[in-house]
């Protein structure tokens, strides 16, 4: 009989070694989700959402892996170690397979790039390893890698006809292969050894049905069917040995317990089939179990969100949670950063200011410490939903309020949530009847009279004045520019320039202004007339330090240069950035991109998130591109960012996005008041080091002269914030010599002066 032979594998490259970003970055990435855990040698291998991470049992010790080694940060399905070749596994949702090698990754793409194959089809479902090969189980059939060679083999096509079908588990035992698939294919077997397994008349139906796992225990055959029986298959029969009462998830087993994940937990057997463990969420403990296995005296329970769970004896009392550090989610929607510290909140919407089709709304507040993570649980935000937005009162920064695009501000003391401002207790507006209590809250800031401005959508009083301590509000009706406030879904972002005037952006309002002493509003709209700005859709804002607003919109980016101004004139219009490309050829400033977020560092760069190129790093007046980080070249594990927060005491950015929260290593700082504390790094400038010598804890419009021994000035420049950046070289033409240099620094008004020393070392 004629056949295809299929070869997967043979046109794509096998294998590409991934950066290690462990020098610039920090990844804060969430490991209370679990997906799926592997042990061996007193070892266990937990991958989570995005990254995986590996608890050694006797030393009670554990090491990370995310995007920040060289992971892709894409969605993982399985995970798995080879003993014998030292070789982790990581299969994923899109069928992308990582290998962790001496602590190297090495990624291959070969699934992923093979066309006749459905994109939605391609999910890596489990490993099994056999002698020098591993066999992998995926949504389209069984693909063959070689661990000695570390290369792909064979494919097999095991449905009927040789068509693709959900393998979800294979085992080898007494010689023969067995695969299970949820397909009417059923159980499939073959010889293990036959040479001939791409020809998919090698591999008989051996029962049919729906079968979600397999595994061999006590010497027996055991399948997982439908979705509560465990059954065992000998000589071509199916015996029930296990009636589930609820959904099983995954099966595991060793020489001595059966291990069945359910939904709600995990319930162990021995070697009779007898229940000698059971652990199961309650009403008062609720989570969702993925997967669990017994190593010695204790089970190790995946959960969704309480992370990987270590368990003695037969209550959940006896718990511990082994999960590394880190925030309650990677969904992360809002953050802010501020001396050290960052708030990270979780509460989505879509594009049109809509929370509710985000099933999990309540998911409480993370707060990243030089101490590590401080979480406050969705049981203790009052009820809260949707939250989005977080400010820092400037003058106590232990007094946080966070936005709800549902329920109202949240306010929290010393790290606990103590008040709720709604329409009960406040000024603040719902927008639909009041059993209904929608309170559509986003951006705001704090002036310097100690009052946060904040939005109030789709109502009319769109702009509220709140003074913490108050339960009033003074309120700015907008229905002058938004005749129909339930048709303007949602505001962004809310500034204040340097005179205090008021700006935010909206959905469909473009850029409305406020000035607090004439009472009057202005309003930036119009795509091709008007305020010339690219969308009316406005998603973020910033003032910089030379008091220009940059927004953000949909399509594009603009720049008012004097806000002042525009509260004395009419028809004022925002400018776009005019840039040369690399042929001379004039273009706008990332046209057409739409903006997440906009922030102003401490030297008055701008760090600009996009929602599908990742992040630009410009000059102040944003003619220079001075870095361009996507998920090709950074660890971002998307080109999606939602969110941007500058440290100014420390240069840390951190970007937020919805796979993950990192941290860049910023070296631009806010000005100080003083001059007490200027330090220049590295220092000493070593052999070979090629980048740039940092000079932090300047005052704003600080003068700095670095001199070499002898007075000749090699460098000058005036800081725009707390920090310069100087390239060793004498003025841009060549590298200064090896030596001692003199950093002379006088503040603006030549009150305050301060010398330093630089060594270089050539």
């Amino acid at each position: 009989m004629q056949y295809c032979k299929y070869l997967l594998f043979i046109a794509f490259p096998l294998s590409i070694f991934s950066q290690n970003f462990s020098n610039q970055w920090t990844g804060h990435y969430s490991y209370f989700n679990v997906n799926d855990i592997y042990t061996t040698n007193g070892i266990i291998y937990a991958a989570s959402a995005n990254s995986i991470f590996v608890y050694n049992t006797e030393d009670r010790t554990t090491e990370t892996f995310s995007t920040i080694n060289g992971l892709s940060g894409e969605s993982i399905a399985t995970v798995y170690h080879s003993d014998t070749y030292d070789i982790t596994l990581i299969g994923y949702e899109n069928g992308l397979l990582e290998l962790l090698v001496d602590d190297q990754v090495r990624t291959f793409i070969d699934i992923v790039e093979k066309p006749t194959i459905p994109p939605t089809q391609k999910r890596i479902n489990d490993f099994f390893e056999y002698e020098d090969k591993v066999y992998i189980s995926t949504q389209f059939g069984i693909v063959e890698f070689n661990l000695e060679r570390i290369e792909f083999g064979d494919t097999f096509f095991v449905g009927t006809g040789g068509s693709q079908i959900n393998i979800t588990g294979i085992v080898v035992f007494n010689d023969t292969i067995y695969a299970t698939s949820d397909s009417q294919n059923g159980l499939l077997s073959a010889a293990v050894n036959n040479p001939n397994l791409v020809d998919f008349n090698e591999w008989a139906t051996v029962a049919t049905g729906n079968f979600r796992g397999i595994t061999v225990f006590n010497n027996e055959l055991l399948v997982l069917q439908n979705n509560d029986l465990i059954r065992r298959f000998d000589s071509g029969t199916l015996t029930t040995l296990i009636t589930a009462p609820s959904r099983i998830k995954a099966i595991s087993s060793t020489s001595e317990n059966l291990v069945l994940t359910v939904t709600e937990g995990s319930v162990v057997y021995d070697t009779n089939l007898q229940e000698v463990q059971s652990i199961i969420s309650t009403v008062d403990d609720v989570f969702i179990a993925n997967a669990s296995l017994v190593l010695g005296d204790k089970l190790y329970l995946a959960t969704t969100t309480r992370g990987l769970l270590e368990i003695e004896n037969t209550t959940l009392d006896t718990r511990n949670s082994i999960s590394p550090d880190g925030p309650l989610l990677n969904r992360v929607f809002g953050i802010e950063a501020n001396n050290g510290n960052l708030w990270t909140v979780f509460g989505e919407y879509d594009v049109n200011y809509n929370p509710f089709p985000f099933p999990m709304r309540n998911r409480g507040i993370s707060k990243l410490t030089p101490e590590g993570w401080l979480n406050i649980s969705s049981d203790d935000v009052l009820g809260a939903t949707a939250l989005s937005h977080i400010t820092i009162n400037p003058n106590n920064e232990e007094q946080v309020f966070i936005s709800s695009l549902n329920s109202g501000l949240l306010e929290i003391n010393n790290n606990v949530v103590t008040n709720l401002f709604n329409d009960t207790n406040s000024g603040f507006d719902t927008f639909l009847p009041d059993d209904s209590r929608f309170i559509f809250l986003n951006g705001s800031v704090f002036d310097n009279e100690g009052n946060l401005w904040i939005t109030n959508a789709r109502v009319d009083n769109g702009l509220k004045r709140f003074t913490p301590g108050s339960t009033q509000t003074l309120d700015v009706d907008l229905s002058s520019f938004i005749s129909d406030p339930l048709r303007n879904l949602g505001f962004s972002d809310t500034v204040l320039d340097a005179n205090g005037n008021v700006f935010f952006g909206g959905w469909s309002s473009g850029v409305i202004g406020y000035n607090g002493d004439t009472g009057r509003l202005i309003q930036l709209i119009g795509e091709t007339e008007g305020s010339n700005l690219p969308s009316n859709n406005v998603l973020a804002l910033e003032i910089d330090s030379n008091n220009q607003l940059w927004i953000g919109t949909f399509r594009g980016i603009r720049v008012l240069f004097n806000t002042a101004g525009v509260f004395q004139q009419n028809n004022t219009q925002a400018s776009q950035i005019i840039i040369t490309d690399d042929e001379g050829v004039p273009q706008e400033l990332l046209f057409d991109q739409t903006v997440t977020d906009i922030e102003a560092d401490g030297s008055n760069n701008k760090w600009v998130a996009t929602a599908s190129s990742g992040v630009f790093y410009f000059s102040p007046d944003g003619q220079e591109t001075l870095a361009h980080f996507t998920q090709d070249n950074s660890p971002l594990p998307t080109n999606n960012v939602i969110d941007i927060s500058v440290d100014d005491s420390t240069g840390a950015v951190y970007f937020a996005t919805l796979q993950g929260l990192l941290e860049f290593k910023g070296t631009a700082t806010g000005p100080e008041q003083n001059l007490e504390n200027v330090v220049a790094f590295p220092n000493p400038v070593k052999p070979g080091f090629n980048g740039n010598v940092t000079i932090r804890g300047l005052t704003s419009k600080a003068n700095v002269k670095i001199t070499d021994i002898e007075g000749n000035l090699v460098y000058e420049q005036i800081s725009d914030g707390g920090s310069i950046q100087w390239n060793t070289t004498a003025f841009g033409r060549h590298k200064v010599a090896s030596g001692v240099y003199l950093i002379l620094v006088t503040a603006e008004d030549n009150a305050d002066t301060t010398v330093s020393k630089l060594m270089i070392i050539r």
